[in-house]
């Protein structure tokens, strides 16, 4: 019998400490975090990416329509003056073209392969001096060829006495003239030779004093 109880003690202390392991369990499993077990470390989660603007597109500059090309900037009038500085020409306009100018009279058309060449120039300034009209005008072209003027028309002349037709007459300042010359087609204009009358002044009977013949080379191209 007491061989017995010394036997159970032993058990029952077994006993007890497995109901102990048991609860401390139960206790270990509440409400804690459980830490991953080795080589399983928890991922953090992946950070949101933040948003990023498309990036602003260029505006494009739409093309011209068809009819819409820009005009090309007019630089204005080119001017010439004479070698001793006395008198200065401005050229307007130079038009290459198949009809006669309708201010002038009726001069037909150009012959078979030949253009007109229209030049425009007005007087800006004449100093100490007087300027009148002279034949002999001409267009010098690339192949080196003085075409003769057909026609070469000035506006703007001024008359000393208009009661007296005897009186002198001279181109002032603001008057304009208007060349024409008959080009072959395949050559292009240089230059207008422009002649001209230059004189001091006038006696009593409306002679010229001082009077010369010139000429001014108007450039009709720059290339």
């Amino acid at each position: 019998m007491r061989k017995v109880r010394i036997l159970a003690l032993p058990l029952l202390v077994v006993l007890v400490l497995l109901i102990g392991m048991g609860a401390g369990a139960c206790d270990g499993g509440g409400g804690g975090e459980v830490a991953p077990p080795p080589g399983e470390e928890e991922e953090a989660p992946p950070e949101e990416e933040e948003e990023t603007a498309p990036p602003e597109e260029e505006e494009e500059e739409a093309a011209p329509l068809p009819g819409e090309e820009e005009e090309e900037e007019v630089t204005g009038q080119s001017n010439f003056t004479s070698d001793d500085g006395r008198v200065e020409i401005a050229l307007d306009n130079v038009e290459r073209t198949k009809v006669w100018p309708a201010e002038l009279q009726d001069g037909g058309t150009p012959k078979e392969g030949y253009d007109f060449i229209v030049v425009d120039v007005t007087i800006v300034r004449i100093t100490d001096g007087h300027v009148n009209a002279r034949q002999g005008s001409a267009i010098v072209g690339y192949d080196e060829v003085k075409y003769q003027a057909l026609s070469g028309t000035w506006w703007g002349i001024e008359y000393q006495d208009p009661h007296d037709i005897r009186a002198g007459y001279e181109i002032v300042e603001g008057a304009t003239g208007k060349f024409v010359v008959e080009l072959p087609e395949g050559v292009q204009p240089v230059s207008l030779r422009l002649t001209y009358l230059f004189f001091e002044s006038w006696t009593e009977s409306w002679e010229r004093v001082g009077e010369e013949e010139r000429y001014m080379d108007i450039i009709l191209s720059n290339s």
